[in-house]
C-alpha cells in the first residue's frame, strides 16, 4: 500500500500537575462558604445544605453569588472565601456552570482551601475532563442526580440531604491527584495511507475530523501555508480552551490546511485565532454551554476582495471557499488543539451549524454607513476580523415595508420575543442589514446611532410577558439594565445603545438578520498582520 506523510493536527501537552488542598480533620467547627452561581434552585439547594451541616458541628459562613453562571469568581470573592476553611460550589447543572465551577474549584484549591464542587450527573464527565485539562484531575466533585433547574422544591431538598455524607467526604478525605491521562498516539509526523479514500477513513478514525472530508496536511501544504504568514512556525500561541494547551503556528497551519484554506487564507485564520483567545470573547463559556453559541468570524477591509470573500448574497450560506475554510479552520484548532469534543467538553443542547463554520465580510462597497471596523478604531485601509459568540440569525423579512420607521418595526418585533440570548445575556445584540434595508434606513435619516437609539428605547420586553423566577433571575442577571436603564416593568436587549453592533452582509431582497450574542463581554477585533 502506498502511504503518503501527513502532520498530526493534535497537541497532547498536559497541563502542569496541581496539587489539591489539604483536607479537613473533621467537620466540626469548621467555617465553610457557598458558592451559588445563581442557577436556578442553587440558593434552594445551598440552603438545604446548611442546616445539614449545622447539626454536623460546622458554621455556616459567608455566601457569594454571582451575577451568571458563565462568571467567574472575582479577586474579591476568593478573597472573601479564603476566609473560611472549606467551600462548596453549587452547582453545575448545564455546560457553562460546569466548566466555571471547575475553573473556580481550581483556583480555590490551589490558594489551599479545601472545596466541593458540585454538578449534576449530566455533566459530570465533562467536568472531570476539565478539570484534568487544568492539572487537577483529583478536583472533588459531588455528583447528583439531573435536572435540577426543572426539579420540584421538594426533590431539590431530598437530593440536598442525600449529598451531605459526599460533600463532606470531599473536604475531609482528598482523593490521590491523578494526572491528565492523555497521551501521544500518534507523532507529530505521520505515515498515512495515500488512497484518497482511505485517507479520510484515516483522518476519520484519528478523531481528527469534524465529520466532513478533509485536505491532507502534507509538507509541501503546510510550509506554503506557514510562508503566506511570515512568522516563526515554533511561535506559541495559546492557552487555547477547553483543555487549555498550547499551539505553535505550525500547528495551526496544519488545521488551516486540513479545514481546505488557501495558503493566503492562514493570515486571517491567525487574527481570528487571536480575538477568540481575547479575555473579551470568553471562549471557554461559549465552547462548553448548554446554549448554541459560536464564535461567529466578521471580516473587513481590502482583504476581502482580495481573498474573494463572501459579503454578498448568501453570505451566511455555503459556496465561498473563503468564508467557509475560513470559519472552519477555527473550529478545527479548537477541536485538535484545544479539545474541544461534542459530548465531552462540548454540551451543547442541540448545538448549530456554526459549530462547522461562521465567517462572514461586510459588504462594504454597498453600506450607506462606515464599515464595522471603522467604528471599531481601525482605518479603511486595514483588514480586520472581529469574532464574538453568536447564535444562528432570526431572518427579519420586511415584506410591505416602504419606509425605515416600517423596517425598524419589524425589526423591533423580532427582537422582542421571548427566549433569545439577549434577554439573559448583557453582550448586547448584532444586526446584520440586508443592503436594501440599510438604504431605506439612510435615505429616511436613520444612521447607525439612530437605530442603536431606536432599539435601545423600544426593544423592550414587558416583565408581565415572564414567569415569577424568571423575573427573579432576569433581576439579578441583568442588574446593570435595571440599575441604569430606569426602566423597572421591562428587559431590555442591550444595557446601553452602544452595545448594539451593526453590520451590512448580503444581497438583492429585503432580508436583514438579528444575531442574538451571549458569553463574549464585547466583540473582539484584531489586524490581520500581513507578510513583511
Amino acid at each position: 500500500m502506498r502511504t503518503v506523510i501527513v502532520f498530526n493536527p493534535r497537541t497532547y501537552d498536559a497541563a502542569a500537575s496541581r496539587a489539591l488542598a489539604p483536607q479537613l480533620r473533621g467537620i466540626e467547627g469548621t467555617s465553610i462558604a457557598f458558592v451559588d452561581n445563581s442557577k436556578v434552585n442553587a440558593d434552594l439547594f445551598l440552603g438545604s445544605i446548611r442546616p445539614l451541616l449545622e447539626e454536623l458541628g460546622a458554621r455556616s459562613g459567608t455566601t457569594v453569588r454571582k451575577l451568571a453562571p458563565k462568571d467567574e469568581l472575582s479577586e474579591a470573592d476568593l478573597d472573601q472565601l479564603a476566609q473560611h476553611d472549606a467551600v462548596i460550589q453549587c452547582f453545575g447543572d448545564c455546560g457553562t456552570s460546569t466548566s466555571m465551577s471547575v475553573f473556580d474549584g481550581v483556583r480555590l484549591e490551589e490558594r489551599g482551601i479545601p472545596t466541593a464542587t458540585v454538578c449534576s450527573s449530566a455533566f459530570y464527565n465533562a467536568a472531570r475532563s476539565q478539570a484534568a485539562g487544568r492539572g487537577l484531575a483529583g478536583l472533588p466533585i459531588v455528583e447528583i442526580p439531573h435536572p435540577m433547574h426543572t426539579a420540584p422544591g421538594a426533590v431539590v431538598r431530598q437530593r440536598a440531604e442525600a449529598a451531605v455524607d459526599e460533600l463532606v467526604g470531599a473536604l475531609t478525605r482528598r482523593p490521590e491527584v491523578a494526572g491528565d491521562g492523555a497521551v501521544q498516539p500518534l507523532p507529530e509526523q505521520v505515515e498515512a495511507p495515500e488512497s484518497p479514500d482511505a485517507l479520510q477513513e484515516f483522518f476519520f478514525a484519528n478523531g481528527w475530523s469534524d465529520g466532513l472530508p478533509m485536505a491532507p496536511p502534507t509538507h509541501e501544504a503546510v510550509r506554503a501555508t506557514l510562508a503566506a504568514a511570515g512568522r516563526d512556525p515554533q511561535e506559541v500561541i495559546g492557552p487555547i480552551p477547553p483543555r487549555m494547551r498550547m499551539a505553535s503556528i505550525e500547528k495551526l497551519a496544519v488545521n488551516a490546511v486540513m479545514a481546505g484554506c488557501r495558503p493566503e487564507y492562514f493570515p486571517v485564520v491567525l487574527a481570528a485565532i487571536e480575538a477568540a483567545l481575547d479575555n473579551d470573547c470568553r471562549l471557554y463559556g461559549i465552547q462548553t454551554a448548554t446554549n448554541n453559541t459560536s464564535p461567529l468570524i466578521i471580516v473587513n477591509g481590502p482583504v476581502v476582495e482580495r481573498l474573494g470573500l463572501n459579503a454578498a448574497g448568501n453570505v451566511f450560506g455555503q459556496g465561498c471557499r473563503a468564508n467557509a475554510t475560513i470559519g472552519r479552520a477555527l473550529q478545527l484548532v479548537l477541536r485538535n488543539v484545544g479539545g474541544d469534543l461534542p459530548g465531552e467538553t462540548d454540551m451543547a443542547t442541540q448545538g448549530q451549524p456554526g459549530k462547522f463554520t461562521f465567517c462572514i465580510a461586510e459588504n462594504e462597497r454597498e453600506s450607506p454607513w462606515a464599515p464595522f471596523h471603522v467604528e471599531r478604531g481601525f482605518s479603511r485601509d486595514d483588514s480586520a476580523v472581529t469574532v464574538i459568540g453568536a447564535s444562528p440569525g432570526h431572518n427579519v423579512f420586511t415584506y410591505g415595508c416602504e419606509t425605515g420607521t416600517e423596517i425598524m418595526e419589524h425589526l423591533t418585533g423580532a427582537m422582542t420575543a421571548l427566549g433569545h440570548n439577549n434577554v439573559i445575556f448583557p453582550t448586547g445584540p448584532l444586526i446584520v442589514f440586508g443592503p436594501e434595508h440599510a438604504h431605506v434606513l439612510a435615505r429616511d435619516g436613520y444612521d447607525k446611532e439612530a437605530i442603536r437609539q431606536h432599539l435601545f428605547r423600544r426593544a423592550r420586553i414587558p416583565l408581565s410577558r415572564f414567569g415569577e423566577r424568571t423575573v427573579r433571575g432576569l433581576k439579578h442577571r441583568r442588574s446593570r439594565w435595571f440599575a441604569e436603564a430606569g426602566d423597572p416593568d421591562h428587559i431590555g436587549v442591550a444595557d446601553h445603545p452602544s452595545h448594539i453592533s451593526i453590520v451590512v452582509a448580503g444581497g438583492a431582497g429585503i432580508h436583514s438578520q438579528f444575531v442574538p450574542t451571549s458569553f463574549s463581554y464585547n466583540p473582539v477585533t484584531r489586524l490581520i498582520r500581513s507578510k513583511e
